[in-house]
This record gives structure tokens, C-alpha cells and sequence, in this order.
């Protein structure tokens, strides 16, 4: 599933490439994961101009000229796709937007997880505002190690790494950026929060906006079937230190790294140096 650096990298270049574009067109080829309806989607957004693109953990929002917003979640293997004016919608193109320019954007999802909600712009800002389902966003100012450190106290007797990935404590980390924040920490992913020094959670501070950094520098993680706006895999899965090494000797001590499953999850790490 595309996590925060994913969809940062997304953000991004919609922001770069569609702002100031109006939607001449919108195709709808499967409509069952639009909200409210196909029908009511696309009398809602055609011919509105795009005024901005935001990001709230992995949600991504398309704020619109008419006072609506397209809310869009990409879940495992959804993607929105840049395309020359005619090119043809492949088997897995739900959505079609036909912008003024000549230009087409397709949202694609294989496995049909993803999905577009409009809803008016004045709802969209309060979940950018802080909405009751999302955290703090790790490459905010304002996330702090005391930030993290609330989030986690409030819940000590939680296993650390599944309490990473409930959006309403940290935003946006996923399964990926645990396994490499709690990685470059030195800590174990199962590790009760209760057990925790305060030099430990600043360190999975650190850890957390580190990871997502680098990673949104490189364009993203393509671990599985993520691609950014223009179809080109991202880098960040060239250096990974946890996820998905299974086995393989730590970069950091030479032991094996460990997969098990945690929390319904692969999990990652390295027992001789995470602690």
C-alpha cells in the first residue's frame, strides 16, 4: 500500500502538472468506489479547475474552482497516471479525467481497494486541519519528539509497531516506514510502548522523519506495484535496511534480518541490534 512518502511524491507532481487545469471530461469505467455515485461524481467535478493538490497522511485531496474537493485514497494498487491527450484507457482505468489542455488523467486500480469521494472543500480543510482520524504528520515542524511521545504514552500497553501504523497516532507510516523507523532506532518491533525510554522514542522520532525523507527524495518505495504520476517506479526500495530482507545480513551489524508476522503483517528486523 502506498504510504505517506508515496503519496507525497503524488502530490507533488499533481501540484506541478494539473494546477490551473480544468476537466473538460470525466469518463467513468468503474464506478462502484466513487462516492456519493458515479452519476453525482462526475456532475460534481466536470469542468471545474483545479486550484490545489494537498495531502493528509496518505490521502490525497484535489481541491476544485467550484468549492468541491476529490478525495482519493489509493489503498493497495490504486495510481493516477499523466497520459498525452490519446492514449487509450487500459482494462484497469476506473476513472478518466479529459483536462482542457489536451492531456489525460487516469485513476487506476487492479484491485479495486482505491477510491474518489467528493465532498465540499470546507470538509476537506478539516480533515487537513486535524480531523479526528489522523495523527500528526511526521514531516511537519510540529511533529516533535514530545508529539510522539504523547501519542505513545496515551496507549502503554500497545505492541509498538501496529500502534506506528494506526493513522490516529502517527500519519501516513505504513508497514514499510515502521520497519525501517524502528530499524534505525535500534528497537524491536514488539516491544510494549510502556518499555520505552525517553531516549528510545526520540531516537524512533529521528528514525521515523528520516526514513520518510529519504524516501520522498527518492520518489517513493517500489516494493510491490507503486508508480508516480508518470508510470516510473520510485528508488527507495534500493535502500532499504529492513523491509523485505528477510534474511539477509543487517547493513549495520552483519546479523540476518528476521521476518515474522505481527499484528496480520510481515514484519522486519534485525534481532542482534535492535533491542
Amino acid at each position: 500500500m502506498p504510504e505517506l512518502p508515496e503519496v507525497e511524491t503524488i502530490r507533488r507532481q499533481l501540484a506541478k502538472e494539473i494546477v490551473g487545469s480544468r476537466l473538460r471530461r470525466v469518463t467513468v469505467r468503474f464506478g462502484k468506489r466513487l462516492q456519493p455515485s458515479a452519476d453525482k461524481f462526475v456532475a460534481a467535478v466536470t469542468g471545474a479547475t483545479v486550484r490545489g493538490v494537498r495531502r493528509r497522511a496518505k490521502l490525497l485531496l484535489l481541491d476544485l474552482s467550484n468549492g468541491q474537493s476529490i478525495a482519493t485514497h489509493l489503498k493497495m494498487t490504486g495510481k493516477y497516471l499523466l497520459v498525452p491527450g490519446k492514449t487509450a484507457p487500459g482494462k484497469h482505468a476506473h476513472v478518466v479525467f479529459d483536462l482542457a489542455d489536451g492531456r489525460r488523467l487516469f485513476f487506476e486500480d487492479v484491485r479495486k481497494f482505491g477510491y474518489l469521494k467528493v465532498l465540499p472543500t470546507a470538509e476537506a480543510d478539516s480533515l487537513i486541519v486535524g480531523g479526528q482520524l489522523y495523527g500528526p504528520e511526521p514531516l511537519e515542524k510540529s511533529f516533535t519528539p514530545a508529539v510522539l511521545a504523547a501519542c505513545l504514552m496515551r496507549r502503554p500497553g500497545r505492541t509498538l509497531k501496529p500502534l506506528l501504523m494506526d493513522q490516529a497516532c502517527v500519519a501516513g507510516v505504513g508497514n514499510i516506514y515502521a520497519d525501517e523507523s524502528l530499524w534505525r532506532a535500534r528497537i524491536r518491533p514488539g516491544r510494549r510502548v510502556k518499555t520505552l525510554s525517553a531516549d528510545e522514542i526520540r531516537r524512533l522520532h529521528d528514525g521515523i522523519v528520516a526514513s520518510m525523507r529519504r524516501s520522498v527524495k527518492l520518489g517513493g518505495t517500489s516494493a510491490d506495484d507503486y508508480v508516480n504520476l508518470y508510470g516510473r517506479k520510485g528508488r527507495n526500495q534500493l535502500v532499504l535496511e529492513a523491509y523485505g530482507r528477510g534474511g539477509r545480513p543487517c547493513s549495520r551489524c552483519g546479523g540476518p534480518i528476521k521476518r515474522v508476522r505481527m499484528g496480520g503483517r510481515g514484519t522486519h528486523f534485525c534481532p542482534k541490534c535492535q533491542k
